[in-house]
Parts: C-alpha cells; sequence; structure tokens
C-alpha cells in the first residue's frame, strides 16, 4: 500500500505541474487536480467495464485464447505507454 500511495502521490504532482502550466490560480489547484484526477479515474474505469466483459467471452468460448489475447492487449498498453513517455520527455 505504501508504494501505492507513493506513485499516486508522484503522479499527483506530476498533473500539478502540469494544470499549473495552464496558468490556473492557485485557489483552483485542488479542485482543477480532484476533477482531472476525477476524469481520469472515470476514464479507466470505462475501458475495464468494456474489456473485462469480451475478456470473460473469450475465456468461456475459447479458453486457449485467453493468454493470447491478454498478452497482445499487455503488448499494446506497453507500446502506447512507451510512445507517451517519449513524446512528453522529448517534446520540449
Amino acid at each position: 500500500a505504501g508504494i501505492a500511495f507513493f506513485f499516486g502521490f508522484v503522479h499527483g504532482f506530476g498533473f500539478a505541474s502540469v494544470l499549473r502550466e495552464f496558468g490556473l490560480p492557485s485557489n483552483a489547484l485542488a479542485a482543477s487536480l480532484f476533477a482531472f484526477n476525477a476524469g481520469v479515474e472515470l476514464g479507466q474505469a470505462t475501458i475495464v467495464l468494456a474489456v473485462a466483459p469480451l475478456l470473460a467471452l473469450i475465456r468461456a468460448k475459447e479458453p486457449r485464447l485467453t493468454r493470447p489475447v491478454i498478452a497482445v492487449g499487455s503488448v499494446l498498453v506497453i507500446l502506447a505507454g512507451s510512445f507517451w513517455f517519449v513524446e512528453r520527455v522529448f517534446a520540449r
């Protein structure tokens, strides 16, 4: 739990610095960070709610495909995250 808290804390500071770059007033920073984080969480929940039933269906109909589908999905997530990381670090 401590590791998750630490990463969440650092991640929150990253969001705060991006929101500050947008020129938000200091008194609106906490509310903006909360709203932004809520939007991110809602987006993640939406993706999980869309993908989980599909994975359950694949598991029920074709159990042997479960691992390959999860592996391909994981690789796609890694590639997307790597792209965004490189774009964010080197775009400035």
